[in-house]
């Protein structure tokens, strides 16, 4: 199976890491902008853990994993302005669209700031665990609520139970390219099993 060179994968990274750092700016930029650096970053991510060799691959998901965490804090808590209101009732925030769409916009943005956490998380984890997906998500949800806790206890912006289920979305939503990666790989080694078989036969 074909695997990236130092070359290749740097510049895949490069793209990778680029997507990112424009997070900075994404909460001022049009949600189709949006929707196509998050599709192109779950797009890069996914084929980049296909064709790098398993030492590296590693490596580099630690790293992103260490930077989508600093990335969730610097919006959530490093930016936020004074506030401290408490909202623990559930889907609320879907009763107040009407009223006010800027709240769909935030909703969507919540789900998005996680998923590069969910992305690389279940590819940092170490090889032996299993159910690596079932341990990213409750991982995110842990962070968010530590993070709606600290906005809570510093009156930093709003702290919303409505926060903490988008946030646990967006990690699902990252950790499934671990999912298409591991059906893929699974795919990949029953033909190339068939193939051998079929060599030995013959």
């Amino acid at each position: 199976f074909y695997c990236l060179d130092f070359h290749e994968c740097s510049k895949l990274l490069d793209c990778y890491f680029l997507l990112m750092i424009n997070f900075l700016h994404f909460y001022a930029q049009p949600m189709n902008i949006v929707y196509l650096e998050m599709a192109g970053m779950y797009l890069i991510w996914l084929i980049m853990m296909l064709l790098l060799p398993k030492k590296p691959q590693r490596i580099i998901s630690t790293i992103c994993c260490v930077l989508s965490v600093g990335l969730i804090l610097f919006f959530t808590i490093y930016k936020r302005s004074q506030g401290g209101e408490l909202s623990l009732i559930p889907f609320i925030s879907f009763t107040k669209i009407k009223e006010q769409p800027e709240i769909l916009r935030s909703m969507q943005m919540n789900i998005f700031l996680f998923i590069p956490f969910g992305l690389s998380t279940p590819f940092a984890l170490p090889e032996r665990l299993r159910h690596k997906v079932l341990l990213t998500v409750p991982a995110g949800m842990v962070i968010s609520a530590c993070v709606e806790a600290c906005q809570y206890f510093f009156s930093l912006g709003h702290c919303e139970t409505d926060d903490v289920i988008m946030n646990t979305i967006g990690a699902f939503a990252g950790a499934t390219a671990f999912l298409i990666y591991t059906a893929i790989k699974k795919l990949i080694n029953k033909r190339r099993n068939n193939k051998w078989k079929h060599i030995r036969k013959s």
